[in-house]
């Protein structure tokens, strides 16, 4: 009973009770804690503020390095592409002057014929013929593609998938192959890098052409019933697109950069000097 008597003649708590009487005798509360807590708003009204100012500054700062870079990238692609167009004149050049010495004799003729068989082998000529074009084209809409987790790759046309298509190519026949213009050898090397695609460590961009030099028909006839045909249906269903058509005659470059890691110096028959 006596804590029942006791809440009911003391029913106001004792700070507010204290500070009634405080009222009362005409003293006002402190206003420091009240000065404190503006003074913690303005402080964090400058910070953001400064925050804010930062980051508007480095977007025209980051924009500018972004634009820069993508410049000097265009201009490098730029040159590499006429040093590329230098190389092929020369090599161009370089394979007539061997031809017209080549041919003052049967030997030497003979030389140059097989000479230019191990070229379009190894991809060190340029080659022209009927061939098979196979044109890859990515999702429009690149999440409806569920076959990795990782979006970058979603609705995209990967490495993997340009290694399979130009192995199927190889296997139906093709006597060379070019990817967006960069012609494949038993050196070449199909990777990703990012979101982009790296063939012998140059980047290509979408959409992408495997080329063929080959019998036309024979290679459409086999890709289409074989592994690549029902690889390229189920690129379908992704969403990527593609087309396998024959042309009558399509131009494959020289491989750029094709190294000679092993050279002999064939004996000269007896009684030639």
């Amino acid at each position: 009973m006596s804590l029942l008597t006791n809440l009911i003649e003391h029913s106001l708590d004792e700070g507010y009770a204290e500070a009634a009487a405080r009222r009362a005798a005409g003293h006002e509360p402190s206003s420091r804690n009240g000065w404190l807590f503006a003074a913690g708003l303005v402080l964090i009204g400058l910070l953001l503020a400064t925050a804010a100012l930062q980051v508007r500054n480095r977007a025209p700062a980051a924009a500018q390095a972004r634009d820069a870079l993508t410049t000097e990238i265009g201009q490098r692609t730029a040159a590499t592409d006429q040093l590329e167009t230098d190389v092929q004149k020369l090599r161009a050049s370089v394979a007539a002057a061997r031809e017209d010495a080549l041919g003052l004799t049967s030997t030497g003729s003979a030389l140059a014929a097989t000479l230019s068989d191990l070229e379009v082998v190894t991809g060190a000529g340029a080659v022209r013929g009927p061939g098979l074009a196979v044109h890859l084209e990515d999702a429009k809409d690149a999440a409806s593609d569920p076959r990795g987790a990782d979006s970058r790759t979603e609705g995209r046309i990967t490495d993997r998938d340009l290694q399979t298509i130009v192995n199927e190519v190889w296997a139906a026949g093709a006597e060379a192959i070019a990817i967006n213009g960069q012609r494949l050898t038993s050196l070449s090397a199909i990777r990703s890098a990012g979101q982009a695609i790296l063939v012998d460590f140059r980047p290509l961009s979408p959409p992408y052409d495997v080329v063929a030099v080959g019998d036309s028909n024979t290679m459409q006839r086999r890709v289409v019933d074989g592994f690549g045909g029902s690889y390229l249906q189920v690129l379908r269903n992704y969403g990527i697109t593609y087309t396998v058509k024959t042309r009558t005659s399509v131009a494959l470059p020289a491989a750029a950069g094709l190294p000679v890691r092993y050279a002999t110096v064939p004996e000269q028959p007896a009684g030639n000097s």
